[in-house]
């Protein structure tokens, strides 16, 4: 005789194979990444994280203007990555923490799903087992069913639909693990990014601290700069009264050698009147011969030109504002900038009379030559002063020698020409 519970034995096992599922299941789903482009990512935060640790060790009270401000920028440009770098981390924590709290939102709905499934898997095999439909079993026992497709449908009827929640227990249960794993691999990566931005955040703490510390220097530079076109400025005005007042003086003291030698030649011209009044057989003088050479003016000097290049160098710093490379700020620039080695011969430009020989507050050691008709030029930063003040000199004469006296940063020649002590352009004049 046949057994009449085979189909509900069966239908027990698989149940029981449905129940061991709850074990997990690994689904693996590796995300795709572009390496070439993240090694290049990389690349760039290296290098510029590199560049930012080397600003950061600069000395900046030894360090010039530039390398001041490539510091500077290799800081901004580190402190602007870390940001773009701790935006991207914040949303991406953000991102991580959301798929993760709806990855176990579902996997809790999962598991409920799951345990309703298993509840009707039971009931249902519980209930096959105790009580099975009388005629289904009969129609099964009975001979004339040969057709095996009719058999197949009464042993569904019997079993009912234990194999399809079978596998809606089966998928169910996939889709539990495949969420709780999500969840997993989310918060791992909601842990990595905040470890990555807590480091992140400290870095770019201490860039911020060092570039802030390069910024304070780059302002003393500045405020040096903007001091020393003040004192310039300053200099610039007591040289055009100097010059003036100087230009005055000559003028008086011409004046008065010229009203001297009149007076000197008015007496002269009297008394030999009077001895030739008191001579008769003296011959008369040639009073307008006389009167020719004592009214010759003085020789014209007409516009005032160079005779001599004061140094050989070239011109390196041309006159009117100047801007510095660096910092962006301006001062006006009196003169011309000459190229000369230390100790350089300084030549006059032209024929003249020294009015100032010495220091002078941002020129240092310098020398002013008048040379008529308002004109004067004026040689600084010298290292030694070779004339002294009331001193002729020709044009070619060496007058001093080229050094970096005074607010200068290398040896150079700082020339000038001014009329009526106003600086003007000289490079026309060269």
């Amino acid at each position: 005789m046949r057994d009449h519970r085979f189909p509900f034995r069966r239908s027990l096992g698989v149940l029981a194979t449905a129940v061991a599922l709850a074990g997990p299941l690994t689904v693996g789903l590796a995300g795709a990444q572009d390496d070439d482009v993240e090694d290049l990512r990389q690349e760039r935060e290296d290098n510029r994280r590199e560049a930012a640790a080397v600003a950061a060790e600069l000395d900046a009270l030894a360090a010039e203007d530039d390398e001041l401000a490539a510091a500077i920028a290799a800081l901004d440009a580190h402190i602007a990555l870390q940001e773009t770098k701790i935006d991207a981390a914040e949303e991406a924590i953000i991102d991580a923490t959301t798929r993760a709290a709806a990855a176990r939102a579902q996997a809790a709905v999962l598991a409920d799903d799951m345990v309703a499934i298993r509840l009707r898997l039971e009931l249902a095999a519980i209930d096959a087992f105790v009580a099975p439909r009388p005629d289904a079993l009969s129609q099964l026992d009975s001979e004339d069913l040969l057709d095996v497709e009719l058999k197949r449908s009464y042993v569904q009827e019997v079993v009912g639909d234990e194999y399809e929640l079978i596998d809606d227990l089966r998928v169910t249960q996939a889709a539990q693990d495949d969420a709780i794993r999500r969840a997993d691999e989310a918060t791992a990566e909601a842990e990595a990014e905040e470890a990555a931005l807590a480091t992140r955040l400290i870095e770019l703490d201490e860039s911020r601290t060092e570039v802030e510390a390069l910024r304070a220097q780059v302002s003393v530079r500045i405020d040096e700069w903007q001091a020393v076109g003040t004192e310039i400025e300053a200099a610039d005005a007591a040289i055009a009264k100097q010059i003036r007042e100087l230009e005055a003086e000559l003028a008086r003291q011409a004046a008065a050698e010229a009203a001297r030698l009149e007076a000197e030649e008015e007496a002269r011209r009297l008394a030999e009147e009077e001895a030739a009044n008191d001579d008769p057989d003296a011959e008369p003088t040639d009073e307008e011969d006389d009167e020719d050479e004592s009214s010759d003016p003085p020789a014209d000097l007409g516009p005032f030109s160079v005779t001599h290049r004061p140094v050989p160098g070239a011109v390196t710093s041309l006159f009117g504002p100047r801007v510095h490379p660096i910092f962006g700020t301006t001062r006006n620039h009196y003169g011309v900038d000459m190229n000369g080695a230390s100790g350089t011969s300084i030549s006059a430009a032209a024929a003249g009379q020294v009015i100032t020989a010495g220091w002078m507050n941002g020129y240092g050691n310098t020398v002013i030559i008048s040379h008529g008709d308002g004109f004067t030029t004026l040689y600084a930063h010298q290292s030694e002063i070779l004339v002294s003040f009331g001193d002729s000199v020709d044009g070619g004469d060496t007058i001093g020698r080229v050094g970096t006296t005074g607010f200068s940063t290398g040896p150079h020649l700082h020339w000038e020409i001014r009329v009526d002590g106003v600086a003007v352009d000289p490079l026309p004049y060269l």
